[in-house]
C-alpha cells in the first residue's frame, strides 16, 4: 500500500470503477500478496489459494463498476476472495477421492501432521480469523471490516482457534 497519491488503492480503485483497466492491474499488484496469503490459510494449497486469487480477480473486474466507496476496495477484495475460497472449498468436499490417503498408511497421532493440517482442520469461520489476521497481516479491526461482524466477533473467534491449536499441538 504505497502513499503516493495515484498509486494508493483508494485512488486506483477509483479510477478503475471508471473503467481505467490499468488502474485495475495496479490495484491488483498492491493487494495481491495479502490475497494470497489469505487464500492459502483458508485453503491450505499453493495452487487452490491461487485458484481463488484468480477467481476473486475475475470476480472484481467484473463488479468494480458497483464499488461504492474506493477507500474500502481492499475490504471489498478480500470479500470477493473469501467467497471465492469457500466456493473452492465446497467443491473440495463434493469430491471423494480414495487416492489422496496411500493405502495402507493411518495416523493415529497428530506427529506428522504439519500446521497447515491443523489449520485446515479449523471451522472456515474460524479459519479466516486465522488466515486474515497471520497470514495476511490484517487487524482486528481491518478483519471486523472485511467480516462485516463486530470486533468482539473476531476476538472471540481468534481465541478459539488458537486454543483449538493449542490443544492440536499439546495432544501430539
Amino acid at each position: 500500500m504505497k502513499n503516493d497519491d495515484n498509486t494508493s488503492i483508494e485512488y486506483l480503485a477509483k479510477q478503475a470503477s471508471k473503467g481505467d483497466e490499468q488502474s485495475f492491474t495496479d490495484l491488483c499488484d498492491l493487494i495481491k500478496t495479502k490475497l494470497f496469503r489469505a487464500a492459502k490459510g483458508i485453503l491450505g494449497d499453493d495452487d487452490l489459494a491461487l485458484d481463488a486469487v484468480s477467481e476473486a480477480v475475475y470476480r472484481a473486474f467484473k463488479s468494480i463498476k458497483q464499488l461504492r466507496e474506493p477507500k474500502y476496495a481492499q475490504t471489498w477484495f478480500v470479500r470477493i476472495l473469501i467467497n471465492a475460497a469457500n466456493d473452492i472449498l465446497r467443491e473440495q468436499k463434493q469430491e471423494i477421492t480414495m487416492d489422496t490417503v496411500p493405502q495402507g498408511i493411518y495416523y493415529d497421532n497428530h506427529y506428522e501432521l504439519d500446521f497447515t493440517q491443523m489449520i485446515k482442520s479449523l471451522q472456515p469461520p474460524l479459519r479466516q480469523i486465522i488466515s486474515l489476521k497471520y497470514y495476511s497481516g490484517f487487524s482486528l479491526n481491518e478483519i471486523s471490516e472485511i467480516l462485516n461482524i463486530p470486533e468482539g466477533t473476531v476476538k472471540s473467534r481468534l481465541n478459539r482457534a488458537l486454543n483449538q491449536l493449542r490443544l492440536e499441538v499439546l495432544n501430539e
